[in-house]
């Protein structure tokens, strides 16, 4: 498409996204392409720039000239709408790129969803009992709603994304510390609820999954509320405990006094960290401060070999890239889907999660 034509049909909202996923504000892309910030302000306002200055700012932005045209869904987020696991160390244009990034996943699964059916969402929508059901009535709620079974919750993203949830690592390229620093996040403020997990965190299998089952928590429990609150946080983790150790099932199995290699094969066995079972040791065998803060000390200093979600399949997402491959037997490939969505291939294949192949590991949860 050439600068001309998408100069007939251009987007502004796209520039604001190009913007905000590049995470430059609109001064410093004034200076790159020779305008002042309040002129990239206008053009985002809807007065429509020339077609050199489209090139341009495609250019900059790392975008294809025909990424601004009209004519292709956008799903909006805004700041407000994410629940940021570490909001308070994720910079304001950190959260703005990734929930950008959220943005174009929704595109992605909307254009997945034109040839492939995907599993209907079937989270259920707690929020306006919030008064009357704990976090952890919550999770026995949602353990019976999916009819899982007693015992560890095995393949947590795989039971995820059975029910909608799609699942996505965040691709913030070039930007490893920043990718650290937003953790996690998740969002319901689309056709189809959104968790997002920074590859950093998957480094632990345990923590991920953790993590997962907290942005869990979000979805059932906070979906309509304003976020940023730090109660909504411990809600979230309270959630995740109960969801992963179930007080009836954990609790006979933990020993009486804090003893780290019983709590490590627990660990082993229930796919949760032993950090997460020694907070359960206080909060349900009512273990001292002091042997708490004994036992996370030995477990910071402690060597140990963490397994990471790469040896584990059925905790990888594979919605988006499931879907990818019926869609490439029917016909439709990654360079069809980039053509719809007028981004570059490369950007498809990571949204999709295509840079780091499925490891063919064994599962051992």
């Amino acid at each position: 498409m050439s600068t001309r034509a998408v100069r007939n049909s251009f987007d502004p909202a796209r520039l604001t996204q190009a913007r905000q996923l590049a995470g430059v504000t609109k001064h410093a892309l004034g200076d790159a392409v020779g305008v002042t910030g309040a002129a990239i302000g206008q053009y985002e306002a809807g007065v429509t720039p020339r077609p050199e200055m489209i090139r341009l700012m495609a250019d900059e932005l790392n975008q294809p000239v025909a990424f601004f045209a009209t004519g292709r869904p956008i799903g909006k987020v805004d700041v407000s709408q994410a629940h940021f696991r570490s909001l308070r160390s994720t910079r304001s244009y950190e959260r703005l790129k990734a929930t950008t990034f959220v943005e174009q996943v929704w595109e992605l699964t909307f254009a997945l969803e034109k040839r492939v059916e995907l599993p209907e969402a079937n989270v259920p929508n707690l929020d306006g009992l919030h008064d009357t059901m704990t976090p952890v009535e919550a999770a026995r709620a949602l353990r019976a709603y999916w009819e899982l079974p007693e015992g560890p919750v095995a393949n947590l993203v795989e039971l995820m994304e059975r029910n909608g949830i799609v699942v996505s690592f965040l691709a913030m390229v070039g930007e490893p510390d920043a990718a650290a620093r937003v953790d996690a996040f998740s969002t319901s403020a689309l056709e189809r609820p959104i968790v997002v997990v920074t590859p950093e965190k998957a480094k632990s299998v345990y923590r991920y999954r953790f993590t997962c089952a907290h942005e869990i928590g979000h979805l059932i429990l906070h979906r309509d509320v304003a976020v940023g609150d730090p109660l909504q946080e411990r809600e979230a983790d309270a959630f995740a405990a109960e969801f992963l150790m179930p007080r009836t099932e954990i609790e006979p199995l933990l020993p009486s006094t804090m003893n780290l290699p019983k709590l490590s094969r627990i660990s082993q066995q229930w796919g949760v960290s032993p950090e997460a079972l020694v907070y359960r040791m206080q909060e349900l065998k009512g273990a001292s401060d002091v042997s708490v803060r004994r036992a996370y000390q030995k477990l910071r200093t402690g060597i140990r070999q963490e397994a990471s979600v790469l040896d584990y399949p059925g905790e990888m997402p594979m919605l988006l890239k499931d879907a990818m491959k019926v869609a490439e037997k029917y016909g439709f490939s990654i360079v069809d889907l980039s053509n719809e969505l007028q981004w570059a291939p490369e950007r498809v294949r990571q949204v999709l999660g295509n840079v780091v192949e499925r490891p063919a590991l064994r599962v051992v949860l």
